[in-house]
């Protein structure tokens, strides 16, 4: 599955899917500023070195840890094989042409002069691509916290690239395919009963992972402990209750496990307005 985001000149491609080894496919390389990195998975990107398109990055083992950077002056296809079976999931960002100037300055001519550049791996922060995978809530909103996290991730890699790639980053949990499975049925059991969700020793059990791990995992993966998470998503489908379902102010406070004496204040600081004003917005 890819999902596209577009926003401030940048195109922000969320991709997750199962792949079996030894799988080919291709896509189209569209002209601009290209950053690529894998938060699950191996891949080869290309074919013969010989054959690499002018303006594409040259044949390479992707796998997680570091990302991708090069220039395509001009459109290619871009060939894949997987190494391995099991999940797969990848951030990949495309500075446009036309922004490329307003995003990064002079910075931007250096990195884009001539016809085009061999990918220049850099590292780059797992922990910050596994949280653009899981972020989650209303749209607009989502748009915006992926957009400042993709602006985020390219200063990163910028930054290390000016490095010669000798910065180090933060340690983030290994994550092996199993793991993220059993991540991604824990937030669903979350979201199963937002009003009476799981403890943490007991959600652990329950997907077959240890507290330690679903908890350094969970934050990896989805960008917030889990505690957070659940508090995060009550409050959206309150929202949700409360502007599309019409319920009153304390039905939709219990429904999702808050006590009214103490969801206003809760709610405010989510959403920035109060439960009343939502229900002004049916």
């Amino acid at each position: 599955m890819m999902e596209t985001v577009a926003a401030a000149g940048l195109e922000i491609y969320l991709y997750r899917s199962r792949i079996r080894q030894g799988e080919c496919w291709s896509s189209v390389v569209a002209p601009g500023l290209w950053l690529g990195t894998l938060a699950a998975g191996r891949v080869v990107v290309g074919g013969d070195e010989d054959d690499a398109p002018e303006g594409g990055a040259a044949p390479a083992d992707w796998a997680p840890g570091s990302a991708a950077r090069f220039w395509a002056a001009d459109g290619f296809e871009s060939r894949h094989t997987a190494l391995a079976d099991g999940a797969i999931a990848g951030v990949f960002l495309r500075v446009l042409p036309d922004a490329v100037e307003d995003l990064l300055g002079p910075d931007g001519a250096r990195l884009t002069g001539g016809a085009g550049r061999a990918a220049a791996h850099v590292p780059v922060s797992m922990g910050l691509v596994w949280r653009m995978l899981g972020i989650t809530g209303p749209a607009a909103a989502r748009r915006l916290h992926l957009t400042a996290a993709a602006l985020h991730l390219l200063g990163h890699v910028v930054e290390a690239g000016e490095a010669d790639g000798t910065r180090t980053e933060p340690a983030t949990p290994a994550l092996s395919p199993a793991d993220i499975e059993r991540l991604h049925a824990a937030r669903e059991l979350l979201l199963r009963d937002l009003a009476a969700p799981p403890s943490v020793p007991d959600l652990a059990r329950a997907v077959g992972l240890n507290a330690r791990k679903l908890g350094r995992g969970f934050q990896a993966l989805f960008g917030s402990p889990v505690y957070a998470f659940v508090k995060a998503r009550r409050l959206d489908e309150a929202r949700r209750l409360i502007e599309e379902e019409g319920l009153g102010i304390a039905e939709a406070a219990w429904r999702v496990g808050y006590s009214p004496a103490h969801f206003s204040t809760a709610f405010r600081k989510r959403h920035g307005l109060a439960p009343g004003a939502a229900c002004g917005r049916r």
